[in-house]
């Protein structure tokens, strides 16, 4: 998998570079395109669901899984399904990011971590332009892409969203007990299905989890670059 531009700059961003068009740090990561590309092994799944709304909560069928909160009712309000999707960028990246932290070099073990975490993105972002290309999706319209952790949607959500999902037989990720997940690149994430076009909603920290511990927003930007 090759970093194109938009990844290059997220990475760096995501590393914490304040001017990634003037650092070091961007030649240093596009040498490491080779250890990245044999490194990753993604893949991606993704299943449909019902609504079914209950007053301030909503019911995925089958499955009866409950979203509860503001965030998912905000999000789903005016969809009759939504996608559960998940992708992973394997196991083997874990296995290089430990190599780099064990031969104790800092910069590269960050840079490639960095790299990871924009490239995951990617791999959802692609899942999703291919499911817009789907006959059963053709004149639907797509919510933002949410996952858990944003708003008041809980971390929990996470172990019921790999059972529905078969995360260890479809893509090899475990969710772990502390709601984390192995491979550590990987990504759940929920997108509405509406016969409506749909407002851009996730588009800052409001929605985040770690909005009150970001190290971003401690330095007086964010993750995303608004």
């Amino acid at each position: 998998m090759k970093m194109n531009e938009t990844d290059l700059r997220l990475a760096l961003r995501y590393a914490g570079v304040k001017d990634p068009d003037h650092s070091p740090f961007q030649l240093m990561l596009q040498a490491m395109e080779s250890e990245l590309e044999a490194a990753i092994a993604s893949k991606s799944t993704w299943r449909v669901f019902q609504i079914v709304k209950q007053a301030d909560q909503i019911r995925l069928e089958p499955g009866g899984l409950i979203l509860p909160g503001k965030m998912a009712s905000t999000m789903l309000a005016d969809c009759d399904q939504v996608i559960l999707a998940a992708g992973t960028l394997g196991h083997g990246f874990d296995r290089q990011s430990s190599l780099f932290q064990a031969q104790n070099d800092p910069a590269k073990a960050l840079l490639f971590d960095a790299a990871g975490s924009a490239l995951i993105e990617r791999v959802l972002d692609e899942l999703e332009e291919n499911l817009h290309a789907l006959p059963e999706f053709q004149n639907l319209y797509f919510t933002d892409r949410f996952s858990c952790g944003y708003g008041d949607l809980p971390i929990a959500l996470q172990k019921a969203i790999g059972q529905l999902l078969n995360l260890p037989l479809r893509c090899g990720i475990t969710v772990l007990d502390s709601y984390m997940m192995a491979p550590t690149k990987s990504i759940t994430a929920l997108i509405g299905v509406s016969q409506n076009p749909q407002p851009a909603r996730i588009r800052g920290c409001g929605y985040c989890s770690l909005n009150k511990s970001c190290t971003y927003r401690k330095k007086g930007t964010t993750c995303h670059g608004e």
